[in-house]
């Protein structure tokens, strides 16, 4: 008996959905088999708290060792990169997401002051670029901790000064903005969650 074409058509999308539904289900096994042997369980089949934190430690030291031995610094669930040469805010800006990094974002006095003790006048992930006075971090969120030097920003004698940049100064207040064209070192910085 010969099917006709629309019988042969459901068949066929049958067998699609049949085999579809066949990996699904070997995907999930193959995920839980993995889960299972990278985490470790218990008797009873529930994850080893203990284990998958003792694992998550060791990916955290390897992590660690693997940016340190590159140049990085570990302060406070970040690492910092101070570059050794000098380029432009955008130009330095790409050489930190080259890295998986961006510009460092200082979201707290402590972190202001490990950023002082580098002494280089560092770009720093700030800007107005986007609309003139209103000054925000390269991840978009709006500047709350303010460290600039009395005066700043100011967009001296009229000029287009729309990127941040951390001075050598001793003082807490070191920030300036400054024209982004300027070549400056800069510190890219990478969170340990990334």
């Amino acid at each position: 008996m010969a099917l006709s074409a629309s019988s042969r058509k459901e068949r066929l999308y049958r067998l699609v959905a049949v085999s579809v539904g066949l990996l699904c289900s070997l995907q999930a096994a193959a995920n839980i088999g993995l889960r299972l042997s990278l985490y470790g369980c218990t008797a009873n089949g529930k994850p080893d708290l203990e284990e998958i934190m003792k694992n998550l430690t060791e990916k955290e030291e390897d992590l660690k060792d693997h940016y340190l031995k590159q140049g990085w610094v570990y302060f406070n669930q970040s690492f910092y990169y101070i570059s050794s040469s000098q380029m432009s805010w955008q130009d330095s800006r790409d050489d930190c997401l080259q890295n998986g990094s961006d510009l460092i974002i200082i979201t707290s006095k402590e972190e202001q002051d490990f950023a002082r003790q580098f002494k280089k006048r560092s770009w720093i992930g700030l800007t107005d670029r986007e609309t003139e006075g209103t000054w925000k971090w390269v991840d978009g969120t709006e500047l709350k901790e303010r460290y600039w030097t009395t005066g700043e920003p100011n967009s001296y004698l009229g000029s287009n000064e729309d990127c941040g940049e951390m001075k050598f100064y001793e003082e807490q207040h070191n920030w300036n903005d400054l024209e982004c064209s300027y070549k400056n070192f800069w510190i890219c910085e990478k969170a340990l969650a990334q």
